[in-house]
């Protein structure tokens, strides 16, 4: 019998697995131990024992026999490479598995990464290092770095105060003070590994998220000499830029850059504001692309894209997937559709140049309007300037605020019984207010909607604003359509969520576009100076309606007539009659010639500036 305290040597091709092996679980990194192996030979000997046919189990060491195996069948060692071993008899074998397995203490993690320090401090380099540990120059440098976290805190780790996550994070950085700051300062709550990242990274830029570091690029700034610290732990993150002088001189060119470019379009200023936010920007007005009529050539190509795409479409149909090159070839169509579309979309050149625009590190914030410049525009949409050449105010201001009211009131009442009838323009400005509400992060400036968003029960009651209202076409119109709904819809408001859902599109469409039309709201009030975005808005809407305010009103001494100057009469009979001899008429007084007035426009289909559409 073999002495069983003996170390022997066996070749590697006489060795077989054991199933009496007591560990079951922990045969991982094979591929490490066996660079290990290759780089300082086999540290420890096996236990095995002997067979009946000259062969010999192995009992305790399963990880090295097959990291033995693995260099084996590599090549590396001959296949009757001499393992040195220890020969237990069978009987002792289970008992010898089970004392290697739990007397023996694994080395704490800690203690690998001071011996990996130790090694490279030796001057054997760090992919030497891997090699010889079969692991990758990553992982080597990885455990130097957490190696080199401030010494009270990596004892910290060794004893598990700290786990392996939050030594990690605090190895973000090299400055032992600072990673002793952040963690003493901190509650063990608030010590989770991100807290503790973004503690001691707080005032390094963020390759992934600084605004300036987005605009300006990571590949431009390391261009230009920019040095880029990386988190070894984190590679999916940029990291972090070092040399921020450089980056704010990089973001100073390309804001003047950008600025350049917009002053190109046309606009009267632009100025360049780094940080701009809601305040910088809310103290202008706006003005906005319009759609224009697409040309020929824009057209004809926007066809052509459209008709390859729906080739691609069928040809495909049945594919649960396009091809890589289809799939691009679709993509470029969408992307090519979408800016053909995007060039009919125009600032109007008369607004334009009473305009600017602000170039700051987010965006370029297009159609500003100062102050000073804002009634300027008021006439440029309106088509004229804010006097006449006779030094006379505009249609509005020659008005009293409370007729301006009673005027706006009647045009928005016309404009609800319009509305509900006409589902389709009901359904784009319903989208559009509502959109404006939920759709954007950002506040959308000065844009406005020309809906109250609440029926007219709760929103805009016209009888408040125009004397005798109840009795105009527009608002029995409207509440004949209203008497009509009464009668399709349920009488019990719990019921109309199932008879909707029991409706054709149509059916709710129709009473989506007369709910809509009982919110607009486009009555101009004395202190309403403020609201031109939805005044504007309520302009949009009456045209996309074409809305003609002569079949919904017409001019009477209660209504209008009596309520301006004598020289407004008079231009009113002139423009609506086409007479231009009025001397007479001039010589009646007032109330005469409002009644004058209003028999002469009767059947004109006169309206004064303010109804014009």
């Amino acid at each position: 019998m073999t002495n069983q305290t003996e170390i022997v040597h066996i070749p590697l091709n006489k060795l077989t697995k054991s199933d009496r092996n007591v560990r079951k679980t922990g045969g991982d990194s094979i591929a490490e131990l066996a660079a290990s192996i290759q780089a300082h030979g086999l540290l420890h000997n096996l236990i095995v024992t002997q067979t009946k046919n000259e062969k010999y189990k192995v009992i305790a060491g399963a990880r090295r026999f097959a990291a033995l195996t693995k260099l084996a069948k590599e090549k590396v060692i001959p296949k009757n490479f001499d393992v040195p071993c220890r020969v237990v008899d069978e009987q002792g074998g289970t008992e010898a598995s089970l004392a290697e397995n739990v007397i023996r203490t694994n080395m704490h993690p800690a203690d690998q990464f001071i011996a990996f320090r130790a090694l490279v401090n030796e001057g054997i380099g760090v992919e030497e290092v891997a090699a010889r540990f079969g692991v990758t120059a990553t992982t080597v440098r990885q455990r130097l770095k957490l190696a080199n976290v401030a010494p009270r805190l990596f004892e910290s780790y060794r004893t598990d105060e700290i786990t392996l996550d939050q030594l990690m994070a605090l190895a973000i950085t090299d400055d032992h003070a600072a990673q002793e700051r952040v963690w003493d300062s901190t509650q063990d709550w608030q010590r989770q590994p991100q807290a503790l990242r973004r503690s001691l990274t707080e005032s390094k830029v963020d390759a992934s998220s600084d605004r300036r570091a987005l605009l300006v690029g990571v590949e431009a700034y390391t261009q230009a000499g920019g040095q880029i610290e990386r988190d070894l732990f984190q590679p999916q993150h940029e990291g972090y830029l070092t040399d921020t002088a450089l980056l704010e001189r990089l973001v100073a060119e390309k804001l003047e850059a950008l600025a350049n470019e917009v002053r190109g379009e046309g606009w009267k200023w632009v100025e360049i504001l780094p940080f701009a936010n809601y305040s910088d920007l809310s103290k202008f007005d706006r003005i906005y692309p319009v759609h224009m009529p697409v040309s020929p050539e824009i057209r004809s190509e926007i066809e052509a894209l459209q008709a390859e795409q729906e080739q691609i479409s069928q040809a495909h149909q049945d594919a649960e997937e396009y091809p890589p090159d289809v799939d691009e070839r679709m993509a470029e169509i969408e992307e090519r559709i979408e800016e053909l579309n995007e060039q009919t979309r125009q600032y109007r050149e008369e607004e334009k140049k009473l305009a600017g625009a602000v170039v700051s590190i987010e965006s370029i914030h297009r159609g500003l309007v100062r102050s000073e410049d804002k009634r300027k525009v008021q006439a440029a949409k309106s088509g004229g300037d804010t006097e006449n050449d006779d030094g006379e105010e505009s249609a509005e201001v020659q008005l009293s605020a409370a007729l301006v009211e009673d005027l706006t009131a009647q045009r928005t009442a016309a404009m609800r019984a319009v509305l509900a009838t006409r589902p389709d323009v009901a359904l784009v400005v319903a989208a559009h207010a509502l959109a404006l509400q939920v759709c954007y992060e950002t506040p959308c400036y000065n844009v406005g909607s020309a809906l109250s968003l609440a029926s007219e029960k709760g929103g805009c009651r016209l009888e408040s604003h125009a004397k005798g209202i109840e009795t105009s076409i527009a608002h029995t119109r409207s509440s004949e359509i209203h008497s009509q709904w009464l009668k399709r819809i349920p009488e019990e408001p719990e019921e109309l969520w199932d008879w909707l859902l029991d409706q054709e599109q149509s059916v709710v469409m129709e009473l989506l576009a007369f709910c809509v039309g009982q919110t607009v709201h486009a009555v101009r009030l004395a202190h309403d100076s403020g609201s031109a975005s939805r005044f504007l808005a309520a302009d949009r809407l009456a045209k996309a309606l074409n809305l003609d305010m002569a079949d919904w009103w017409t001019p009477t001494g209660e209504n209008y007539l009596g309520r301006v100057k004598k020289d407004q009469i008079l231009e009113a009979i002139s423009e609506g009659t086409g007479e231009t001899n009025l001397e007479e008429l001039r010589k009646l007084k007032k109330g005469e010639l409002a009644a004058a007035a209003e028999a002469r426009l009767s059947g004109t289909r006169w309206l004064p500036k303010i109804l014009k559409s």
